[in-house]
């Protein structure tokens, strides 16, 4: 698996979420519906995509050579912060403090988060699109 692929696959693992009304949260979605939020490259979101996604940028590099720092970004439309949040949490598992090891051609790509971790952001232009950033430090254990 490329590089490229590795983060792909990665970042299309968080969980689509869901309320839960016994809970008052946001749990797994288990509707029998797709189980995860599509993620795309920030270059490459199709028009009419639909909300919640995962956009993340692509650095490469290559062993020896300094962290390369990724934003990744969760969008979702709600009137509050509970969905978002939640989501954050959800990437936090997903990338804990000390990072994640994913396996590639010719070696591993090594995620951790960056500083600082998220921050909450709004849409200028639609007030119910809520938006997560995320720092993200990708450190490349390749030899290309």
């Amino acid at each position: 698996m490329t590089k490229e692929a590795a983060l792909f696959t990665f970042f299309s693992t968080l969980p689509k979420l869901a309320y839960d009304k016994d809970s008052g949260g946001y749990t797994a979605a288990n509707d029998g519906e797709e189980s995860t939020i599509p993620a795309y490259v920030n270059t490459a979101v199709p028009d009419g995509a639909e909300l919640p996604y995962l956009t993340y940028t692509v650095l490469i590099g290559a062993y020896g050579e300094p962290a390369c720092s990724l934003t990744v970004n969760i969008w979702c439309r709600t009137t509050d912060e509970a969905e978002p949040n939640a989501y954050a949490r959800e990437l936090g598992k997903l990338i804990p403090r000390g990072g994640v090891l994913l396996h590639c051609d010719g070696g591993g790509v090594r995620i951790y988060r960056g500083n600082p971790w998220c921050q909450s952001l709004a849409d200028d232009t639609d007030r119910t699109i809520k938006r997560r950033y995320f720092n993200v430090e990708v450190e490349y254990i390749t030899e290309e």
